[in-house]
């Protein structure tokens, strides 16, 4: 007759099978996290804020090229208008006045340049940006994932708890009936069985929990079916890496972003006192314009020879001189020859020299710096940051392999401990209650290590992250 150790063991045993079975069907902590950074809208937000400094830096360039205008000014004149004479007469005209114009600065305190290198790092920085909102979605993804695989096996221990004592309540209904064993000893393990129906039901209800929360980071609608690969062999990947936390802390100064992110605003802090300082030089820029002006109505003048007096006093003798006539001539010829002719170019330089600006620049400028200096403060409060979390996650290791050991030990102890009482209780030598409790003890005993275990795991995949390691199994 199997004993109460045999079927805790056959009854693991087959959840493992199950789940051996099921592994190749699950989600691995790879797609759930490829998924997460894929749908979370946080990080798109970011890489659309980092496309608009992608813009910004394309516009920093492009303000050292001239800007080049055409201006195209048609007009159309009804009614009365003003000839030469000063006389108001009716007449319909057209006009156009066509300009086009450039300016390029040539000089202005190399701030063009400086805004350029300062927008430069902005980019970078934002780029640096997206990779912190795809580490930090990895990281809380494989805090869920390993939630839920504890969550695995809590089920699967309180499932081989209630089958073993569905089991024992089969062998005690034959010692009952034999005599051996008094009603109530029945009547408590059925007692159990109840309680421990209720354990899985928790169990299974923390399980739907963890997964929901691992959807929920993944963006993913709630899936009742949602299951995730569980690693074949988790002591293999349990191990303490040799490295100190300075080893540890070096490493990941060289690769993580929010580093070099705190490293590139404080370069684009830099760049941006520069641009500042650009305010206290002289700026100095070029222009040049051709430009034409048309009207389809024209006045000419011109002198007519003629009679302009006579000879005092005869009359009969005239003074023939020239006398000043005028004409007009309204067509569209009139407009584009006046177009043609009437082109005018020009070339022209403005230097413009700072003396006294309500002392614009001098604030402009120690404002800059500031924002600098705030920039190294945070730069250095990141590493700081860094360098904790780091010394907190490997203390974190040390205390998980430990609390594992120790939890194994406990349940070895427990372990024996429970198979004496086993026996004993199958020879009547302990009573119903004692057994039970003895049960509830290894159960908790087991809980204590499939617990310790994958937060051991989880302080593994940390401290492998800040190595630079995939956060695979």
């Amino acid at each position: 007759m199997l004993n109460i150790k045999h079927i805790l063991t056959l009854s693991t045993l087959t959840a493992a099978t199950l789940t051996a079975i099921a592994q190749n069907t699950g989600w691995t902590l790879k797609a759930c996290i490829d998924t997460g950074i894929q749908r979370n809208i946080s990080l798109k937000q970011g890489q659309v804020t980092n496309a608009i400094d992608a813009i910004n830096l394309e516009q920093s360039k492009a303000n050292l090229y001239p800007a080049v205008n055409i201006t195209d000014a048609p007009g159309f004149s009804f009614g009365k208008t003003q000839n030469s004479t000063g006389e108001y007469v009716a007449e319909n005209t057209s006009s156009n006045s066509f300009a086009l114009t450039a300016n390029v600065t040539l000089y202005n305190g190399l701030s063009y340049q400086n805004a350029i290198h300062e927008n430069d790092y902005n980019y970078q920085a934002g780029v640096q940006s997206v990779e912190i909102t795809k580490n930090n979605i990895s990281l809380n993804i494989l805090t869920a994932y390993m939630q839920v695989l504890a969550n695995y096996e809590g089920v699967d221990i309180a499932e081989s708890q209630m089958q073993a004592t569905q089991a024992q309540i089969e062998q005690t209904k034959i010692y009952v009936q034999a005599g051996k064993y008094p009603e109530l000893n029945l009547l408590q393990i059925q007692s159990q069985l109840a309680s421990d129906k209720l354990a899985k039901v928790n169990a299974e209800n923390q399980l739907k929990l963890a997964k929901v929360n691992l959807m929920q980071l993944m963006n993913l609608p709630i899936d009742y079916s949602f299951e995730t690969e569980r690693p074949a062999s988790i002591d293999s990947l349990l191990n303490l890496t040799a490295l100190t936390t300075n080893d540890i802390y070096n490493t990941a100064t060289g690769f993580l972003p929010q580093v070099k992110n705190a490293q590139l605003i404080t370069q684009a802090g830099a760049s941006g006192v520069k641009v500042a300082q650009s305010l206290y030089y002289p700026k100095l820029t070029m222009s040049g314009s051709i430009r034409s002006t048309g009207n389809s109505l024209i006045y000419n003048e011109y002198y007519q020879e003629g009679t302009i007096g006579f000879v005092e006093p005869y009359p009969a003798e005239q003074v023939v001189g020239y006398n000043l006539e005028s004409s007009s001539s309204n067509n569209f010829s009139n407009l584009w020859s006046q177009l043609n002719s009437n082109f005018n170019q020009f070339i022209g330089f403005n230097l413009s020299i700072p003396i006294f600006n309500s002392f614009i620049a001098k604030n402009t400028v120690a404002i800059a710096k500031l924002n600098m200096k705030n920039a190294q403060l945070n730069e250095e409060a990141v590493k700081i940051t860094l360098r904790q979390t780091i010394e907190q996650a490997y203390t974190n290791l040390l205390a998980a392999a430990e609390q594992y050991s120790a939890s194994k030990d406990a349940l070895t102890s427990e372990e024996e401990t429970f198979n004496n009482m086993d026996k004993k209780f199958k020879v009547g030598l302990e009573n119903a209650t004692d057994y039970l409790i003895e049960k509830s003890n290894y159960t908790k005993a087991q809980q204590n290590v499939a617990q310790a275990k994958y937060n051991y795991l989880l302080q593994v995949k940390l401290v492998d992250f800040y190595l630079g390691k995939p956060l695979t199994f």
